[in-house]
């Protein structure tokens, strides 16, 4: 029993002190406090770094962090959609919060120099066809194929038909249908800028030039459907009508005051008509052009 701070025997009742019958222990108590500490810090380091690396697999399975460490999400979740923008080169990069597209929209592009590709199509053209009217090439010909290849390249165009020799300002339809002698293009740069092409030569005139005028009247055709259409009219109107006018000629100098039979008087009479009227019939065919007319 303890009593006092002495140990005293249950038999002899003989009080023994505690200090001279304890054993030393085997460290002080300051290095079993430091080896405490110790542990505790240890324990402590290891708790807060696995806190650490717990913290950084959670930010890469969510998809945080992943630019900064270069990893992927596990092969077992579905990747999602990388909405970080796109980085730019310093020639193309925009201020915070400016999202433009990495290249320029094609609306925005500049837009091509018709003119330079009227040139080309002219000259090229002409450097490989002849102007001839022994093969019937004709100007026709040669106004249709460059009409074709710049409609192809998105150029609005018209086929002309005309007279470039004469001023046709005083003209009425009839005299210019039946004197149109010649096929060009005109080609629209701009709403209120033409310009025109002569075909046979290569040539690109311009409002500006002198005589241009004449390249910018006649009658202007939408499609080579029409122009040939219109020409076709146009000879046989031209055909009729000179027979017609043949008739009337000889009518006048070899039957008119003449002693002839009065047969031979009627029927060539009615010869005459008869051509005048097909005249006058393929003249009103061909002035369902009339609208297409420019005299001025």
């Amino acid at each position: 029993m303890i009593r006092d701070g002495c140990f005293t025997c249950p038999v002899c009742g003989r009080k023994i002190s505690v200090a001279a019958n304890t054993a030393k222990p085997d460290a002080s108590p300051s290095r079993k406090i430091n080896r405490k500490f110790l542990a505790m810090l240890f324990v402590a380091g290891a708790c807060l770094i696995g806190v650490l690396f717990y913290v950084a697999a959670n930010k890469q399975l969510f998809g945080h962090g992943a630019a900064d460490s270069g990893a992927h999400p596990p092969a077992s979740v579905a990747p999602q959609a990388d909405t970080r923008p796109v980085a730019t080169s310093p020639a193309t990069s925009a201020a915070p919060g400016d999202v433009r597209p990495a290249s320029a929209p094609e609306e925005n592009q500049a837009p091509p120099d018709k003119m330079k590709i009227i040139e080309r199509i002219a000259a090229q053209y002409h450097k490989s066809h002849s102007y001839t009217l022994e093969g019937d090439f004709v100007c026709l010909d040669m106004a249709i194929d460059v009409w074709n290849q710049l409609v192809t390249h998105g150029i609005e165009a018209k086929i002309m038909g005309g007279n470039i020799r004469e001023n046709i300002t005083a003209w009425n339809f009839r005299q210019l249908a039946q004197e149109s002698d010649h096929a060009w293009v005109v080609a629209q740069l701009d709403p209120g800028e033409k310009v025109a092409i002569e075909t046979t030569q290569g040539k690109i005139i311009t409002p500006d030039m002198p005589n241009a005028s004449a390249y910018f009247k006649g009658i202007e055709f939408d499609s080579p459907a029409q122009i040939k259409h219109f020409d076709l009219l146009r000879r046989r109107m031209n055909d009729v009508c000179r027979s017609a006018q043949d008739l009337i000629i000889d009518w006048n100098q070899n039957v008119a005051g003449k002693p002839i039979p009065a047969a031979d008087a009627i029927a060539k009479k009615s010869r005459i008509e008869q051509k005048k009227q097909e005249c006058e019939n393929t003249y009103q065919e061909l002035k369902s052009f009339e609208g297409k007319a420019i005299f001025y």
